[in-house]
C-alpha cells in the first residue's frame, strides 16, 4: 500500500537540496543517503521495481508521489510520473497522488490527479507538509475525495528524517476527528501510528472507514497490538505496506512471516484486506 517509485525515469529536484531537507540534521545519515539518491536517480529503472516485485512475490503495489513544495520547496516523483508508471504496468501498479494541501491550488491538483491522470487515491504527509488534517479549512478536499470515491492514505506517527517536521500533525487522533466528519471517506493511517500504536488501534476500531498499514517500522512490530485487532474482530483493517525502498521488502516480509499471529490474519494483511478496500478482483 505504500511504495515510492524512486528511479531514473522519475522527476527529480536538486539532489543536494533533497538531501539537505530530508537528512540534513543528521550528518552521518546524510552522508549515507546522498549516494543513495545518486543511485536511485541514475541507475535504478522502473523496470527494476517490477523485477523486485517478482522476486518477493508482490503482485500489485500502490505507488505514490511526494510533493512538499509549500513546506520545503521540493518534489520527489510527480503525479504525472505516477500516471506514466501505471500506464506502463497497469496490471502491477496502482497510482496514488500526493497533493500539496497547503497550496492555494490544492483542489486543482486533486481534480487533475484523479479526473485527468486517472490516479486511484491520495497520499499525504501532514507532519512534513506541516498542516493539521483535522482543520475544517481543508474540508473541501475531503468532500471532493468522497465525491470522486477515492481513498486517502495519510502518514500517521512522528517523522524522524525530515528536519522541521511537526510530529503532532501525525497523531492518529487527528484522523479520529476527520473520520467522524466524513464517514464515507476511506482513510488509511500509515506507519501504524508510530509511536502511538494504541491510539491507532482505537481509531481503527471506532471507525468503519479507517484502516491502518504496517509500513516502515518492522523493528517495532513487537509493540503493535496485533492481539487486540484479533480480539475485537478487526483483522480486516490491517494492510501490508513497506515504504520501499526506504524500508526494503527483504526487511519487512520476513518480519511479517515471523509475527505471532494466525496464518489467516497474515493472509488478510498480505493482500485480502487491501484488495477489498480498493476494489481489486
Amino acid at each position: 500500500m505504500h511504495v515510492h517509485p524512486f528511479c531514473k525515469e522519475s522527476t527529480w529536484d536538486d539532489l543536494e537540496k533533497i538531501a539537505d531537507v530530508m537528512w540534513g540534521l543528521d550528518p552521518k545519515k546524510r552522508r549515507l543517503m546522498r549516494p543513495f539518491l545518486d543511485t536511485i536517480s541514475k541507475k535504478v529503472s522502473i523496470d527494476d521495481y517490477i523485477s523486485q516485485m517478482d522476486k518477493f512475490g508482490i503482485n500489485k503495489a500502490v505507488i505514490v508521489s511526494f510533493n512538499i513544495t509549500t513546506a520545503y520547496g521540493i518534489i520527489m516523483v510527480t503525479n504525472d510520473d505516477i500516471a506514466d508508471f501505471v500506464s506502463k504496468y497497469p496490471d502491477r501498479f496502482i497510482g496514488f497522488a500526493c497533493i500539496d494541501v497547503p497550496a492555494p491550488d490544492a483542489m486543482n491538483q486533486l481534480d487533475y490527479a484523479i479526473s485527468s491522470l486517472g490516479l486511484k487515491g491520495v497520499k499525504l504527509v501532514p507532519p512534513v507538509q506541516k498542516f493539521d488534517i483535522s482543520d475544517p479549512q481543508y474540508d473541501p478536499l475531503w468532500k471532493q475525495m468522497v465525491d470522486l470515491n477515492v481513498p486517502l492514505w495519510s502518514h500517521t506517527g512522528h517523522q524522524v528524517s525530515t528536519g522541521g517536521s511537526v510530529a503532532k500533525y501525525g497523531h492518529p487522533m487527528l484522523i479520529d476527528e476527520l473520520a467522524m466528519r466524513y464517514v464515507d471517506l476511506r482513510i488509511i493511517m500509515g506507519h501504524m501510528g508510530t509511536p502511538w500504536f494504541w491510539e491507532a488501534w482505537s481509531v481503527t476500531l471506532r471507525h468503519p472507514n479507517v484502516y491502518v498499514d504496517i509500513s516502515a517500522h518492522p523493528d517495532l512490530y513487537s509493540y503493535f497490538p496485533w492481539d487486540a485487532f484479533t480480539k475485537y474482530n478487526i483483522e480486516n483493517k490491517v494492510l501490508f505496506a513497506s515504504d520501499h525502498p526506504l524500508c526494503h521488502w527483504n526487511q519487512i516480509l520476513p518480519a511479517i512471516e515471523a509475527l505471532p499471529i494466525s496464518k489467516g490474519f497474515k493472509n488478510r494483511i498480505l493482500g485480502k484486506n487491501a484488495a477489498k478496500l480498493i476494489g481489486i478482483k
